[in-house]
């Protein structure tokens, strides 16, 4: 009986992880077709797209929710988004949850970086704790980001503020703040790993 037990349990094991297997096949299959833009295991690997390996799986959810209902400004992300299944989506966020995260490779202007982290200080680190390297469900890691892609985000969300979900404080934070204070938080963000 002992041996039935065992030979069960061993039987049960087996399928378990066979199931496992199968699910990470599946995440990794629907992955592959991000590895063009946003580099494989969501490292990109050029300043155009973001990395999101190791972001918070809630905030990879609602964020690919928003492009495929069209809430967030059009780009090749919102057609692509369609395609998608609820299902699939949380398969998509659960794979790059697990990736572990890589910083941007990029040169710095040290006058910028200085510059940044004085704005940020004054009127990011609440949101953005950890120079921000902090993420939640509501707030993405920015810390070691590509610059060039902060900057058009930045842009995005103080010149087309309806465009892109953010809370109230985002827009106010942004209020005021030229390009080049832009700029130097992007250089800020970039240079903490």
């Amino acid at each position: 009986m002992r041996v039935c037990r065992l030979a069960f349990a061993i039987v049960l094991c087996c399928f378990g992880v066979g199931a496992v297997l199968a699910a990470s096949a599946e995440r990794q299959a629907l992955a592959a077709h991000c590895n063009g833009c946003h580099g494989m295991n969501g490292v990109s690997a050029g300043p155009a797209s973001p990395s999101f390996a190791g972001f918070d799986r809630q905030f990879l959810i609602r964020v690919l929710q928003e492009f495929r209902n069209g809430e967030r400004v059009p780009t090749i992300m919102d057609r692509i988004m369609k395609g998608y299944t609820a299902g699939q989506i949380r398969q998509l966020a659960t794979y790059y949850a697990e990736q572990p995260w890589r910083s941007a490779d990029v040169l710095l202007d040290p006058v910028a970086v200085a510059a940044g982290k004085r704005l940020h200080d004054e009127a990011c680190a609440e949101c953005h704790e950890e120079e921000g390297r902090y993420q939640d469900r509501d707030t993405p890691r920015i810390a070691g980001q590509w610059p060039d892609y902060l900057v058009f985000q930045l842009l995005t969300y103080r010149d087309r503020p309806d465009s892109i979900p953010q809370p109230t404080k985002m827009r106010e934070a942004l209020v005021g703040l030229a390009d080049a204070d832009l700029q130097a938080l992007a250089q800020f963000y970039a240079d903490q790993q």
